[in-house]
């Protein structure tokens, strides 16, 4: 029988099926959350032309995972398990959070689409990790024996390094009470970003949307686009760089998350502050020169996941 693989962020939600662990690529689709009242609607749309009940069905969620109801962090949904059931026939129904779901993704990266930012020296065996700003900020990490580690680092405190650093920690502390990286390293936070930049230089903001202050900010350099992106970067690389250091990912870091993805000519310009920031570690720097780091291209990447884990 086949399992219901499901990739449900904040915005968007991938669907699709896996027959004896490989996944059916022509059964893969995207639908925007916003355009249906539950989940349940949603997975009744996409199961209203299949004959048969999956085997199984395989949730990761943008959310802790924890009990038979889990609300998103992102999004005014509860995910219910038995509703779940109801919906799709199945009573094997698994919860996974999504980070979780691209952990397990890197069990075969050789099957996702990727792109190296660094080759580094990979290590077999070494530590593998995820990570990327979306909806959102997480990661997970993947052990050598296949196991992932499950993580909240979203949700850790925002370090302050320079004055835009500590703007934004005063805006988000005011606003929500104290400043996470969740709040910064996403598609909102970089239209806050933006706004502070347009404020610090005068002007007024011309983008409402990530998607379309990263568009102009490829188009022409030296504005506040271009500025609130390079900052964004800076910030993202920091982040990474910890991130890689306190995990000891010597199997390579993988970058993923719609801002991460459309940020990446940043990433690889000639005065970078994402690598800046990335490799400025001190007594560490030429450790972070021998990591491998790479950015997944793939949208489908935690449907890959969750039919690894059915397999695990």
């Amino acid at each position: 029988m086949k399992t219901l693989l499901c990739d449900l962020g904040g915005t968007n939600c991938r669907l699709g099926f896996a027959l004896n662990g490989k996944v059916i690529e022509q059964s893969i689709h995207r639908f925007e959350n916003s355009l249906f009242a539950t989940f349940s609607d949603l997975l009744k749309h996409y199961l209203s032309d299949e004959k048969d009940a999956p085997g199984a069905v395989i949730v990761a969620l943008a959310a802790p995972v924890g009990g038979d109801a889990i609300s998103l962090t992102n999004l005014n949904w509860k995910i219910d398990r038995y509703e779940i059931m109801r919906s799709t026939m199945s009573n094997d129904v698994y919860f996974m959070n999504d980070f979780e779901a691209l952990g397990y993704a890197l069990m075969r990266p050789q099957d996702l689409t990727t792109k190296t930012l660094q080759t580094g020296s990979f290590v077999e065996g070494g530590q593998r990790l995820v990570l990327g700003a979306g909806t959102g900020f997480n990661c997970a990490l993947l052990l050598p024996e296949g196991n992932v580690v499950k993580c909240e680092a979203g949700h850790s405190t925002f370090v302050c390094e320079t004055e835009i650093d500590q703007a934004l920690q005063d805006h988000f502390s005011k606003k929500f009470g104290r400043c996470s990286n969740d709040r910064v390293l996403s598609g909102s936070g970089l239209i806050e970003l933006y706004r502070l930049i347009c404020h610090l230089n005068g002007c007024s903001p011309k983008c409402e949307s990530s998607e379309q202050l990263i568009q102009l900010a490829n188009a022409s350099a030296d504005t506040s686009e271009s500025q609130a992106c390079e900052e964004f970067s800076r910030i993202l690389g920091r982040c990474v760089g910890d991130l890689a250091l306190v995990f000891h990912a010597e199997g390579g870091i993988y970058l993923s998350g719609g801002v991460t993805r459309a940020l990446e000519t940043f990433f690889n310009s000639p005065k970078s502050k994402f690598f800046e920031a990335f490799r400025n570690k001190g007594r560490m720097q030429e450790s972070m020169n021998k990591l491998p780091l790479h950015v997944i291209m793939d949208d489908n990447a935690a449907l890959y996941g969750c039919a690894n884990l059915h397999n695990h």
